[in-house]
């Protein structure tokens, strides 16, 4: 395709202006300010549209660079001719880009053409806006250009598009970023801190089986303290039946003593008769505090009250003391008795029979008495002192087995209450879980590396063409160094694999020149462009600048060329 004319009704600093274009060569060479990038942009604004307006601190957009100051709109008319015939573009600007206009005329009829869309650019030539300022669009400031995947797919194949190769690159961003979500997802598993957690459980679980089996032994003891020490009290208890019993013997032998006693004695004087009546009651008293020590014992065993029990020595011994003053009371009757038997011979003789069986229960109360101290060991005191003891060990030992069940049931809680099987579990799923991520992240690494691995088959197929395009202008510049070009396009010293960066300005800019020639070569098969030269050969030396227009007389033979300059010398 190749470029007729164009108008421009306002664009930047450039309104109603007409330029026509040359077959094969157009030079233009204007002054500085004239508007000679001006008319660049606007040749390309035709093709691609204009960007969005610039948002808050990015950098100057084309629109707003190129609105006139007053406002408004802004655009014009371009003609050129393709394989399809003979067109005129019309694009009006606005502020914004959904304001845009554009129209698309038969130049022969001037009726309105369907032949291409706004995006005429990419339908012409066959590739985007970045391919064309890449290849065919020469700023002088913006020389150095980037291999992109318009680039890539042409220079690949026929079969490739540049969706394609970006959609290869897409899908190995993708597969990184499903990657790193992988392994961040695998980082939130935190198997080592399960392990851990695992293992304390573990020990808590031994140590509290530890304290089980120590407390149920400490039980065991308690309970046999309590058999041992409740078969003593069984005894103690029998041996305080048997002092009941042995008592109560007692007291009904004393009875019949003091009966026989007063039918024995009888004085039928008056004042005789109140010596029985107060024999009888110290006895009887005797009788109730030995009764109610007795009682005592009963009671205390009935309501543990330690009262009781501290109760019965002091009624046993006012007992005793009753006892002690009846007994001299009783001697001193005896006494009166013996006065009274040697003037009562007679009644003594008949009562003898009588008096041998007092003295026969007077025998059976010494028993008696025998027979409880060998009960108490001759210490009646000394056995409530034991029977307390005893009495207080065993609610020791019932206190004890008591807080061992208590503590066998608290430490049983807490084992069972351990979440071992759930961290277990837990365990076993997220290192299932972590088998399962790292064989998801095996996959996509290896499927990663094979479309990277792809993509540099890919790359290899076009970088012997591209370095072979690009020796072939290279080579015709005055210059000794060796340059090889990689799959991304870059150039490089052979000798030491430096940047371009390493060269001065103007081989930089010969090799920038050269990549784009050979690009432009095997970049469009189909329709050929135009080529727009915004002055690029500013650092180019004399010899290697009458190179370079030899080499565009030679590519104006193939392609249109329009060059744009502010100095006769570099004028073609």
């Amino acid at each position: 395709m190749k470029l007729i004319s164009c108008h421009i009704d306002a664009f930047g600093k450039l309104k109603n202006v007409d330029v026509s274009f040359n077959e094969n060569i157009t030079s233009i060479c204007e002054k500085n300010g004239y508007g000679k990038t001006t008319l660049a942009s606007f040749i390309k604004a035709m093709f691609y549209g204009l960007g969005a307006n610039a948002r808050k601190n990015s950098k100057l957009t084309d629109r707003t660079k190129y609105q006139p100051f007053e406002g408004g709109k802004f655009g014009g008319e371009l003609v050129f001719v393709s394989e399809k015939g003979v067109f005129k573009i019309r694009r009006v600007f606005n502020r914004t880009a959904t304001l845009d206009e554009f129209y698309l005329f038969n130049a022969e009829n001037n009726l309105r053409s369907e032949a291409y869309s706004s995006s005429i650019g990419r339908e012409l030539f066959g590739v985007g806006k970045e391919t064309f300022d890449a290849t065919i669009f020469f700023g002088q400031k913006e020389l150095t250009s980037e291999i992109n995947d318009d680039i890539k797919a042409s220079l690949s194949t026929g079969k490739l598009y540049g969706d394609d190769v970006d959609a290869l690159s897409k899908a190995v961003e993708k597969i990184k970023q499903k990657v790193r979500e992988l392994k961040s997802e695998l980082k939130t598993l935190n198997l080592e801190s399960d392990k851990a957690r695992l293992r304390e459980l573990q020990l808590k679980e031994n140590a509290l089986t530890n304290k089980i089996s120590i407390t149920k032994n400490n039980l065991a003891e308690c309970e046999e303290k309590l058999k041992t020490y409740q078969n003593i009290k069984n005894e103690l208890d029998a041996k305080q039946k048997e002092y009941e019993k042995l008592t109560t013997e007692k007291n009904a032998i004393t009875m019949y003593l003091n009966e026989a006693s007063n039918e024995v004695i009888v004085e039928p004087q008056e004042e005789e008769k109140e010596e029985p009546k107060l024999k009888k009651t110290t006895l009887v008293l005797s009788v109730i505090f030995f009764v109610l020590s007795i009682a005592m014992i009963g009671l205390f065993f009935a309501f543990k009250f330690i009262a009781f029990i501290a109760l019965c020595p002091i009624m046993f011994i006012l007992g005793i003391i009753m006892l002690v003053v009846f007994l001299k009371q009783k001697k001193k009757n005896n006494s009166l008795k013996n006065e009274k038997k040697l003037k009562k011979s007679d009644f003594f003789d008949k009562n003898t029979e009588k008096s041998e069986k007092i003295k026969q229960k007077e025998a059976e109360i010494e028993k008696i008495d025998n027979q409880i101290n060998l009960l108490f060991n001759g210490s009646p005191q000394n056995f409530v002192r034991y029977y307390e003891e005893i009495v207080s060990k065993i609610n020791d030992a019932q206190r004890g087995i008591v807080e061992r069940q208590n503590d066998l049931k608290h430490y049983q809680n807490e084992l069972d209450g351990l979440p071992i099987t759930e961290c277990d579990d837990r365990l076993q799923a997220d290192t299932e879980k972590s088998e399962e991520l790292n064989g998801k992240i095996r996959i996509l690494e290896t499927t990663q590396n094979f479309l990277l691995s792809s993509s540099e088959n890919l790359s290899s197929r076009y970088v012997l063409p591209v370095q072979q395009k690009f020796d072939e202008f290279y080579k015709q510049f005055i210059i000794d160094d060796e340059l090889i070009v990689d799959g991304n396009l870059d150039v490089h010293l052979k000798q030491n694999m430096f940047e371009e960066g390493y060269l001065s300005a103007g081989v930089q800019d010969l090799v920038e020149i050269c990549k784009r020639f050979a690009l432009i070569d095997l970049v469009f098969s189909k329709e050929k462009p135009f080529i727009v030269l915004d002055d690029p050969f500013v650092n180019l030396d004399d010899k290697n600048l009458e190179v370079a227009r030899h080499i565009l007389k030679s590519l104006s033979q193939k392609y249109q060329i329009i060059l744009l300059t502010c100095h006769s010398s570099r004028n073609i």
